[in-house]
């Protein structure tokens, strides 16, 4: 149960949720590797910087001089400083900062400083990005004379565009990975929903009649379990149609012969009772032959109507009501298959038995048990060979009891046809009883067996 439980629609959700984090967030970091790879590969080269650097160092010169600005006016300075997001300007006359303003700035916008480079003033954010040695390196390459209206001054630019390229990549990779994320839980959802549609169409053709088409069953989940279900209901309702159709058969088989064989006898015993009630008879050798045939009518008669209830018993109610009581097998069935050996033995049968010694409870109906014997002894006697050996033996196997009654089957001309219903009969009553009603025949024997539970006697 636990296993099926790890199989279960809940679980498989579970898993394929972390499956697709896993999968969204594996293409998430290769899409980042990838494209900080070719940031640094194909922008942050020292030829696209320099290209970069030279780009800003004109636009400054060229804004400085048709503004006609001068080092005073920090304002105007700075609105060209805020025009280029990502640039971080220093302005200095010989050792002293007369300018410095960018994107370094926590707050992503320009501050101006003025005044000296001394101990007392603080580098800004320069030594907060690592040193102040390392900025004026970079400061160095970027280094440039610019012409002001008051006068000329040395400027450098540190350029920090390709953060805007590694925020791209950074939305990118988070883009990739919500895709495949929903991809695989769509792609997911999908094939559920294709197998719950496919359950529905499979259903409906059972609906429309089709028993024919099988249910496909697949995996171990809820609707596996559903689609197992359905076939289960799909061969419950084909083995319904074939015994409706079997007792159908056996409906219109029974009433076809019953018809003929009712009316033969019949007519015959109307014909013996006129002639008898006319009195056309000449002496009481000839009444009592009348009579005899009479009775031989009559017999047949009761015959067919036994027939009757046992076809009755077979295709009629599901279940058969019993009275269940409890019995010793060795008393019980020495008196119940005695009597019809007795008979057999008086009829000319060879007869071979052997029965259970052992003391122990059936539980069982007696009348219905009767009933089961007749009608098994009674099959012997109509298609049992003379000649040949009847075989009935009863032992115990195990927790059950198993009765065996065998016999050559007879080839002559006077064996009559069976329509089966006898048999049937008896195989009704055993499963009633929660027994097994077991069939063995070729072309010369006949064997059946009936297999009842018992239970062992307690001593007191």
């Amino acid at each position: 149960m636990k296993h099926k439980r790890l199989f279960s629609l809940r679980y498989k959700q579970i898993f394929i949720l972390l499956l697709g984090t896993l999968v969204s967030l594996g293409m998430y970091f290769l899409v980042q590797s990838s494209g900080d790879f070719l940031i640094e590969k194909k922008y942050l080269n020292e030829k696209a910087e320099t290209k970069r650097l030279v780009s800003y160092q004109k636009s400054l010169e060229s804004y400085i001089r048709k503004n006609h600005v001068s080092i005073k006016n920090v304002r105007a300075i700075s609105k060209w400083v805020k025009a280029h997001k990502y640039v971080y300007l220093v302005i200095y006359d010989a050792d002293e900062i007369v300018y410095e303003s960018g994107y370094w700035d926590d707050k992503y916008t320009a501050y101006e400083i003025t005044g000296t480079t001394d101990q007392g003033n603080a580098a800004g954010p320069f030594e907060e990005a690592g040193g102040r040695a390392d900025i004026e390196s970079s400061l160095d390459r970027s280094v440039s004379r610019i012409a002001f209206s008051d006068g000329t001054y040395t400027s450098s630019i540190l350029d920090s565009s390709e953060l805007e390229w590694y925020n791209i990549v950074t939305f990118v990779s988070l883009g990739v990975f919500f895709f495949f994320l929903f991809l695989i839980l769509i792609l997911y959802n999908h094939r559920i929903i294709a197998r719950i549609m496919l359950l529905s169409k499979e259903v409906s053709l059972i609906e429309k009649g089709n028993t024919e088409q099988p249910i496909i069953h697949r995996g171990n989940d809820e609707i596996t379990l559903l689609a197992v279900n359905a076939d289960n209901m799909r061969n419950s309702i084909i083995a319904r149609h074939k015994s409706e159709k079997e007792a159908w058969e056996a409906n219109s088989e029974l009433i076809t012969s019953m018809s003929h064989d009712i009316r033969t006898p019949l007519t015959s015993l109307i014909g013996y009772l006129e002639i008898l009630d006319a009195k056309n008879y000449h002496s009481e050798e000839q009444l009592d032959k009348y009579i005899k045939s009479c009775k031989t009518k009559s017999i047949q008669l009761k015959d067919l109507s036994d027939k009757l209830f046992q076809y009755f018993l077979v295709f009629g109610k599901e279940k058969i009501l019993m009275q269940m009581d409890t019995f010793d097998v060795r008393i019980l069935f020495q008196q119940l298959l005695s009597e019809h050996v007795f008979d057999l033995s008086n009829l000319g049968f060879q007869v071979k038995t052997e029965f259970v010694e052992q003391s122990c409870i059936i539980t069982a109906d007696i009348q219905y048990l009767k009933r089961l014997f007749d009608n098994l002894f009674s099959n012997v006697r109509k298609y049992a060979s003379p000649e040949g050996q009847v075989t009935v033996i009863g032992y115990i196997e195990g927790s059950d009891l198993i009765i065996s009654i065998s016999n050559d089957i007879r080839k002559d001309s006077t064996i009559q046809d069976s329509t089966n219903i006898g048999l049937k009969t008896c195989q009704k009553i055993v499963e009633q009883m929660n027994g097994t009603f077991i069939i063995q025949k070729d072309f010369s024997h006949f064997e059946v067996r009936t297999v009842f539970p018992i239970k062992p006697i307690r001593e007191e």
